[in-house]
């Protein structure tokens, strides 16, 4: 499941901050049990080449594109988990759609993308929510990435 999950995000990459997503990790990164991990363009930028082959796909062309990614993690806290379970419901209206639900012994893995023109992503969105662990992850992928781009990495993934 977690493999599947890494190719989903790797494979599925789309981007540019919205201001709803940015207040959910406003409000929640300094809170206690939650990491927050914040990876800048310039960061992205600086990956070594070697780094950026995952499974036989070819990275550097969406890591070009990707302005920032953010992940909040909250684990065994079921009343944080609970109240960001409630902040992202933002994401289940417009102009967000859903592109992929995963359910799977207990966890739910739900992709969003906020799409532009000209077969453009600007974000993507991932839920992981375990509720059985009390754990709940949010990825955002933000940037400007072209829909051919995410089509030449699943190319070669078996």
């Amino acid at each position: 499941m977690k493999r599947l999950i890494y190719i989903l995000l790797w494979t599925v990459i789309g981007l540019l901050p919205a201001q709803a997503q940015n207040t959910i990790f406003d409000q929640f990164s300094n809170e206690k049990n939650v990491t927050y991990v914040n990876i800048s363009k310039t960061l992205l930028s600086m990956m070594p080449e070697g780094e950026l082959d995952l499974e036989a796909m070819d990275l550097k062309s969406v890591i070009n594109e990707l302005d920032r990614i953010q992940i909040l993690t909250c684990e065994e806290d079921a009343n944080l988990a609970s109240r960001i379970r409630k902040a992202c419901a933002s994401f289940k209206k417009a102009p967000y759609e859903e592109m992929m639900q995963v359910k799977d012994k207990g966890e739910t893995v739900t992709f969003y993308i906020l799409p532009q023109a000209q077969k453009k992503i600007k974000e993507l969105i991932m839920i992981v929510d375990d509720k059985e662990l009390e754990e709940f992850t949010i990825i955002q992928l933000t940037g400007n990435i072209s829909i051919s781009n995410l089509q030449s990495l699943t190319k070669n993934v078996k």
